[in-house]
């Protein structure tokens, strides 16, 4: 963790009716160590599993649970101006965490809906406001919660999602607060977050092409687009002007961000043809085919005989990519399975200068945690002087967040 970052930054936590919330503690206690500031909401509900005395102690500030305090006298507001508290812990926060957020919580906010200080609290500020839940696995599931999770993510609103494991409730399965690693690196990303991209035109790839074989069949590979789809969010989070190409059935952004979708290698260069030459940074991150079918039949092929597939080598695209614009910060992915690191790394740069790129990302995916469908990865990022920058294994949010620390070096 970088003190400098959680360094006299203001952190409002809304803590809510959770079995989760005696949790919170501990959290509070790393986020003092890294020099924040911490304020404590508290619902009515989170008091009868937690001791209010307790989080006034480990904050360091009284702990807030009435959206009227009892010992103001609020008729006298207006002729005092004194400051109303839910505007002003509003004002105050850097950022405004939910740990635990309950589904109720999660739909009030959704809604609209401000009856408590806690609520009210978060529809007033301008911070950004990171909810990590924590439920029972069958409300986790409830298409209704995800709908409002899914609503609020489209208003920037930012989640560590629960994880699997024992509940409370007997039950197993997803509805576990996230671990406080994931929580403090999600913070970090945001504490840190500038509009350092702002009025940058970005363009970035994500997920697999599928090649048909017939109406039904397709030649694929197991590119989750996660990664790209990471850096997108990322650069939009940054203040960036951010278009999103993803495969049809990769994982789709949090936030509102711009987006097209693509199927086949040829749709995905059409695509990357037509916006290219309004951009100042490509990053190409899909997985693209290596192949495409010869003679796609239009018809099912039936299944009682053998088949024999012929295959022609797919259009380099990332190869092309500078021939459609010069002028952009060309940024590329290699991912290998199983190789040394020095292979790994010689391999990268020579798809560098293939198309004379001016990063490569490279990965493993033959190691477990990196690469295709996980949420986590290691990468090497190599220039054009053979220069090698190293990201250890984190989240894939964390990961793209480096990454472009790194662009942003090279082009300032």
């Amino acid at each position: 963790m970088n003190n400098k970052v959680f360094g006299n930054k203001t952190i409002v936590i809304g803590v809510t009716g959770g079995i989760a919330c005696y949790k919170v503690l501990d959290l509070i206690n790393e986020l003092k160590k890294l020099g924040s500031s911490i304020h404590v909401i508290m619902t009515e509900n989170a008091t009868h599993f937690v001791d209010i005395t307790d989080f006034e102690a480990a904050s360091g500030n009284e702990v807030h649970t009435n959206l009227f305090h009892p010992k103001v006298n609020y008729k006298d507001y207006i002729k005092k101006n004194k400051p109303i508290k839910h505007i002003s812990l509003a004002d105050i926060a850097d950022l405004f965490l939910i740990c635990p957020a309950t589904a109720n919580v999660i739909g009030k906010i959704a809604n609209g809906i401000a009856d408590d200080l806690l609520t009210t609290s978060v529809i007033a500020t301008i911070a950004p406001v990171l909810i990590c839940p924590a439920m029972n696995v069958k409300m986790w599931k409830n298409p209704i919660v995800q709908e409002n999770v899914k609503k609020l993510r489209k208003l920037n609103f930012h989640f560590v999602e629960p994880e699997y494991g024992e509940l409370a409730c007997g039950y197993k399965g997803v509805g576990r607060l996230a671990n406080f690693k994931k929580i403090t690196d999600r913070i970090e990303l945001l504490l840190k977050q500038r509009n350092d991209l702002k009025n940058k035109r970005i363009l970035v790839t994500a997920g697999a092409t599928f090649e048909e074989i017939d109406p039904v069949r397709v030649i694929t590979n197991k590119s989750s687009g996660k990664m790209g789809t990471s850096i997108a969010e990322q650069a939009f989070l940054r203040g960036a002007d951010t278009l999103l190409l993803r495969g049809s059935n990769s994982t789709e952004p949090h936030y509102n961000i711009k987006e097209e979708k693509f199927t086949t290698v040829s749709d995905l260069y059409n695509k990357i043809k037509k916006n290219i030459k309004n951009v100042d940074i490509a990053v190409h991150a899909a997985a693209v085919s290596d192949f495409t079918i010869n003679s796609k039949k239009n018809t099912k092929i039936k299944s009682k005989r053998k088949l024999h597939l012929e295959l022609t080598p797919a259009t380099k695209i990332f190869e092309k990519l500078k021939k459609n614009n010069k002028n952009i910060f060309l940024v590329g992915f290699k991912a290998e399975h199983n190789v040394s690191e020095n292979g790994l790394i010689k391999r990268a740069y020579g798809l560098l200068k293939s198309a004379n790129a001016d990063l490569v990302v490279a990965n493993d995916v033959g190691k477990m945690g990196r690469g295709f469908d996980f949420d986590t990865n290691e990468v090497f990022i190599i220039d054009k002087k053979r220069n090698m920058e190293h990201i250890g294994l984190a989240s894939k949010s964390v990961v793209a967040d480096k990454i472009l620390d790194v662009i942003l070096k090279k082009i300032k």
